[in-house]
């Protein structure tokens, strides 16, 4: 069987291309596909991430042009796939909306031209607080959020990270089957040894709304109480917000014990949890569950999160326990981060319950999960073909 993958992939590294890339390579692994094309667009770096058969990777669009979801049309047409997966985010395609409405137009495109589509939106920004994420258009932004919602949701099967959305569209946007489908562990977990330098890691894209200000000063205000604190800022700038990051950087250059290390390729994610003691979650919006968060459970690191709804709803559907602090509130991070740092058996209770609870949520479960959805959409479609999905083993 042929299966296409629509959606952001390496070497751009955002948390929706980290998972497409994962669970592209679970898929592989599983043996049932002949043929794996993920569509993606044109990387803004020159270097290419290696994949083996059966997966082949070809640039349909390009950055902030409307046009993507020609492209994808185009490449669907040529490789003619039994079945296309969309990875998708309401801002992949670029900075201006219009790129990104255009670009979600495609499952729709694509069913039309009777492609069984399956889609997974890891961010429903009808329900976001679009004022904290910065969204563009103003009094119109949330009319864009909900076009953009409906734009996306054309498909056979949808699938969505958090269990909240999915219950929140089958009561208003019933007609379509949802399926919860976690975030999950990207690799097999791994309980690191922990690092006994005090050392916080804020790994995420950077945006006004992910709180880092908040965590530069509850950082700045534990120093004199622990001089040997260290802070490693990771992560790739925002398409919408370009000059942040550097700006913010120039801001603290004068405080000892931060390191930014921009963009980390895959190959450097591990090593950059096991040099870390503790995880920051300090974001001010959000738009849907965290990637960072369940690789913190994979690794056994203690994770801080401010207290907004979305972190609570991924607390209470996954199992997983974090730490909250207030959220905007640099005093309360400030109290939080001191509580694990001299309580080793506080961080060490939570890693151990999270890293017990992410056994649920193995690659293979999640492979598993969309083998099923895949199946569903072929049945929606009255094919002929259906994947045989092996018995998953349980230890």
């Amino acid at each position: 069987m042929h299966l296409a993958i629509v959606g952001p992939y390496p070497p751009n590294i955002t948390g929706i291309s980290q998972y497409g890339y994962h669970v592209s390579q679970s898929l592989a692994q599983s043996g049932l596909f002949s043929q794996i094309t993920v569509l993606t667009g044109k990387p803004a770096l020159s270097s290419a991430v290696s994949v083996a058969a059966p997966i082949q990777i070809r640039h349909a669009w390009k950055p902030d042009q409307f046009t993507a979801a020609h492209g994808i049309i185009r490449c669907l047409q040529e490789t003619k796939p039994d079945l296309v997966w969309f990875n998708l985010g309401t801002s992949i395609f670029g900075r201006r909306p219009l790129a990104n409405l255009g670009g979600l137009l495609a499952p729709a495109w694509a069913g039309r031209l009777g492609f069984p589509t399956i889609v997974t939106l890891h961010e429903l920004v009808e329900l976001a607080d679009l004022r904290g994420l910065n969204a563009p258009g103003g009094l119109l932004a949330p009319y864009g959020a909900r076009l953009l919602t409906r734009v996306a949701l054309q498909a056979d099967v949808v699938c969505l990270t958090m269990r909240r959305y999915s219950d929140w569209l089958t009561e208003n946007r019933p007609g379509l089957p949802y399926v919860h489908i976690p975030i999950g562990a990207y690799h097999t977990p791994e309980m690191l040894p922990e690092n006994k330098n005090a050392s916080l890691l804020f790994f995420t894209t950077l945006a006004p709304f992910k709180g880092l200000e908040i965590l530069l000063e509850a950082f700045q205000s534990l120093r004199d109480a622990y001089p040997q604190l260290t802070l490693t800022i990771a992560g790739t700038q925002h398409a919408r917000f370009p000059e942040y990051a550097q700006s913010l950087k120039n801001t603290v250059a004068h405080v000892p014990g931060i390191r930014w290390l921009g963009e980390v390729p895959e190959e450097r994610v591990r090593t950059l949890f096991q040099e870390s003691q503790m995880v920051i979650l300090p974001y001010k919006a959000s738009t849907g569950s965290s990637s960072v968060l369940y690789q913190a459970a994979t690794w056994g690191r203690a994770v801080i999160a401010s207290d907004l709804p979305e972190t609570h709803a991924v607390a209470q559907e996954s199992g997983l326990e974090i730490n909250l602090f207030q959220s905007g509130n640099a005093a309360s991070l400030h109290t939080q981060i001191r509580a694990l740092l001299e309580n080793p058996s506080l961080r060490h209770r939570q890693v151990t319950h999270n890293f017990a609870v992410i056994q649920r949520n193995q690659p293979k479960d999640i492979c598993h999960a969309y083998l099923r959805a895949f199946n569903s959409a072929l049945e929606r479609r009255s094919s002929h073909q259906r994947i045989k999905i092996p018995v998953l083993e349980t230890v």
